[in-house]
């Protein structure tokens, strides 16, 4: 009887991991930087380099960096700070990419980008 419950018990489990290992597949940026990425995007929007970038904003790029002199800063209060780049995916065959966007963790403010070439 023991056995039959752990087999029956193990079974149910292996099931409940598989589910959860699809829906952690299928989910996309569950890592809380949505506000982030929004507004960088509306940043992006506001600058009209969104005809640059695709439009499924929400798959945006994350990391962190130091804010320094490869970045245009739009509040110097904010260099040599970390801060978050988010970098957005380009559509096929532009020229001119869209910049990646320092935004303050903190607060969610766009503190700057990276100029493009």
């Amino acid at each position: 009887m023991n056995k039959m419950i752990i087999s029956v018990l193990y079974v149910l489990f292996f099931i409940a991991g598989c589910s959860n290992n699809q829906d952690d597949t299928n989910a996309i940026n569950k890592d809380g930087y949505d506000d982030v990425r929004e507004a960088a995007w509306d940043f992006v929007k506001e600058k009209g380099w969104d005809d640059r970038a695709e439009e499924n904003w929400k798959s945006a790029n994350v990391t962190k960096t130091i804010a320094d002199n490869h970045y245009e800063l739009l509040d110097n209060a904010y260099k040599e700070k970390e801060l978050l780049l988010i970098s957005f995916k380009d559509k096929e065959y532009v020229v001119l990419g869209t910049p990646p966007i320092l935004i303050a963790p903190d607060t969610n403010k766009v503190i700057g980008y990276m100029p493009s070439e």
